[in-house]
């Protein structure tokens, strides 16, 4: 026989308290009717007079009529809630019968009493078959253990209701992840529980989804490790921000000892550069920027600082824009920071003594004109304008093949002006008396040097 619902139960309950009620108001009206005709009779027998007789057989009509009418009254409420029972308990199929998720009745013993098509189909079973089981056999040797504490509670009174996740075993012995929620009905008079009922719904795609996003979560964590870069986690839903081994061993900080506080971070970045990186972090929160990018200095827990690159993104959002997950990665970038403070002091120093030469050059008695390594001019002193009879700007760039001709003043011949051939040496400095001709033809002595040099 199927099992009436809760609500049927409580429908049928009711009436039958009601009726207890009436049936026992009438009983009680009977028993005074009967007491008022017994009295009226005793009073005839004892000759009390015809008035007290007529009194007394009207107040029993009176009693008898009372009792009639709560009769019939009970009569018409039992087969009104034997119309609401049965409205109910239809309702109630209906509902199981067209439900999209699977509803299923238990009893205390584990054995199914009665399912919907929906539950049976999720696992691949006819109602018949399915209720012949318990829901041991249905459920992952793994999960036992949750419905057994759960039935165990329910028994003991601790809980009226229950909601959990657990692997049930499809009939071809697959497991589908499921949500159970339910109660327990119990006996309105002693409180001693009868059966559970139970909605089941099949959440095995968003486990399965979960579990492929772990995977790649742990592969990209992985990754990262590999490569030396923390992970930082921002969940809102798990009330604050996780930090992966790397990251909190990074900054000499144990496993855990960071994650909660979502501003800690900002509390441990150099004091010179929080206000930029607050103002990074509030621009991405606020969607005017893709991702959030910042480099600071941050505190190690022995109180050096680092420089780190952080970089990251929201990845979810609540229907009014507000943050609920981000994650990003930190890199410790110190050394190259390190690296490019070497290469400023380097080129700063560069810098100077590039301008004591040009300042040198530029005041010596000697014309100096500079060439690159295809013998392009790249600088000539105010000595070497005069001398050629062209402007330093001028210059720049042409060959001195442009600029001047020179030869030797002895023999004649012209004095070779280029540099030698990659890797091929020149046998000595070239010093010697020339005669230099300029570029309109006039002429003056000169000495002549070209100092040897290697091309590398």
């Amino acid at each position: 026989m199927r099992l009436r619902t809760g609500v049927a139960r409580i429908v049928m309950w009711r009436g039958l308290t009601s009726r207890k009620s009436l049936g026992h108001a009438g009983l009680a009206l009977l028993v005074a009717g009967l007491g008022v005709l017994a009295t009226s009779i005793l009073l005839s027998s004892l000759d009390f007079g015809t008035e007290a007789l007529r009194l007394c057989l009207q107040i029993a009509v009176a009693v008898a009529a009372g009792a009639l009418f709560l009769a019939a009254l009970s009569i018409r409420r039992i087969s009104r809630d034997r119309q609401q029972i049965a409205e109910s308990e239809l309702r109630f199929r209906r509902a199981m019968e067209d439900s999209a998720i699977g509803i299923v009745v238990v009893g205390l013993d584990g054995r199914i009493r009665q399912t919907n098509p929906a539950f049976a189909a999720m696992l691949g079973y006819t109602s018949e078959e399915i209720e012949a089981l318990t829901f041991f056999q249905i459920t992952h040797p793994d999960d036992l253990l949750i419905g057994r504490e759960t039935m165990d509670d329910l028994k003991a009174g601790t809980v009226n209701s229950f909601h959990f996740e657990k692997r049930y075993l499809r009939k071809d012995g697959t497991p589908v992840w499921a949500h159970l929620a339910g109660s327990v009905i119990r006996d309105e008079t002693s409180g001693r529980p009868l059966y559970l009922v139970s909605q089941i719904e099949n959440i095995d795609a968003r486990k399965q989804a979960e579990a492929r996003i772990a995977e790649a979560e742990t592969r990209w964590n992985f990754a990262l490790a590999g490569a030396g870069q923390g992970v930082w986690d921002l969940d809102m839903r798990k009330g604050g921000t996780t930090y992966s081994s790397t990251w909190v061993k990074m900054l000499g900080y144990a496993d855990g000892e960071l994650d909660g506080d979502t501003d800690r971070w900002l509390t441990m970045i150099h004091p010179d550069d929080r206000e930029t990186v607050a103002e990074a972090d509030r621009a991405h929160l606020e969607g005017k920027t893709p991702f959030f990018e910042a480099e600071f200095r941050m505190r190690h827990k022995d109180g050096h600082w680092m420089w780190i690159l952080d970089r990251g993104k929201a990845i979810e959002r609540d229907e009014n824009g507000r943050l609920i997950r981000a994650i990003g990665s930190l890199t410790d970038i110190t050394r190259r920071k390190e690296a490019e403070e070497r290469l400023t002091v380097s080129a700063a120093m560069l810098a100077d003594e590039k301008e004591r030469l040009r300042v040198t050059l530029q005041s010596i008695g000697d014309a100096v004109i500079c060439t690159d390594a295809a013998n392009g001019i790249t600088f000539m002193n105010p000595v070497a304008e005069k001398l050629t009879g062209i402007a330093g700007g001028e210059a720049l760039g042409k060959m001195l093949g442009h600029v001047y001709w020179a030869v030797d003043e002895e023999t004649g011949h012209r004095i070779g002006v280029t540099r030698p051939a990659v890797g091929v040496h020149a046998p000595a400095d070239q010093n010697s008396r020339a005669v230099l001709i300029r570029r309109d033809d006039t002429r003056c002595s000169a000495s002549w040097r070209m100092p040897r040099h290697t091309m590398r």
